[in-house]
């Protein structure tokens, strides 16, 4: 008997939301298959089914955040009217983002495989996931007369650089004190990218 279309995509998710717990709260390294496989309720055939190694369901459970945050910022971006209330959202999407606990997996995982080509290729390209969702804020900005003609695509580098650079004052700030500083570097940021 065949299986309903949609339930072996429906099974891969399952697998993926309960490994996921698993890796937030061990870490990639200490999670092992044989966790996954008790975790999630299913056999080892089923999850090697899906994922060949361990690296391509943590590549998957990644994609899946990433989709996640996407879909958080299209409805948090929604109701704004403006681009530099826009622009503070995405860097407090930013500043709340680094507290998910799969972040800190996420960090040892792509420290750990970036010599294998295609995973490095695949975790850039998540990367570049916030790439078109910056520029059209950007280029809405400037549309708008909000912000300076700059080049946006040199733009969306530098609010990026900015936005992903502040995530090391988690090493040495509060988690009450990293949504102010992002805010506040959306400020110095806007003195000098804003219409006069």
């Amino acid at each position: 008997m065949a299986r309903p279309a949609g339930a072996g995509e429906h099974t891969k998710k399952r697998i993926a939301l309960r490994a996921k717990s698993l890796f937030e709260q061990k870490g990639y390294s200490a999670t092992t298959m044989d966790e996954i496989v008790a975790t999630a309720g299913t056999s080892k055939g089923s999850i090697y089914y899906h994922f060949k190694r361990k690296d391509e369901l943590f590549l998957y459970i990644l994609e899946l955040t990433m989709q996640e945050w996407t879909d958080k910022w299209a409805r948090l971006s929604a109701p704004l009217q403006t681009a530099t209330e826009k622009l503070y959202a995405l860097a407090e999407l930013f500043a709340t983002d680094f507290q998910n606990p799969l972040m800190k997996a996420a960090e040892e995982f792509s420290g750990s495989e970036t010599a294998d080509p295609d995973i490095h290729a695949r975790l850039v390209e998540m990367t570049r996931m916030h790439y078109p969702i910056l520029q059209e804020l950007l280029e809405e900005g400037i549309t708008r007369g909000e912000f300076e003609p700059f080049d946006t695509r040199e733009l969306m580098y530098v609010v990026l650089g900015l936005l992903g650079g502040l995530g090391v004052a988690y090493y040495d700030l509060g988690t009450e004190q990293i949504v102010p500083l992002y805010r506040k570097s959306i400020d110095m940021l806007l003195r000098g990218i804003q219409k006069k």
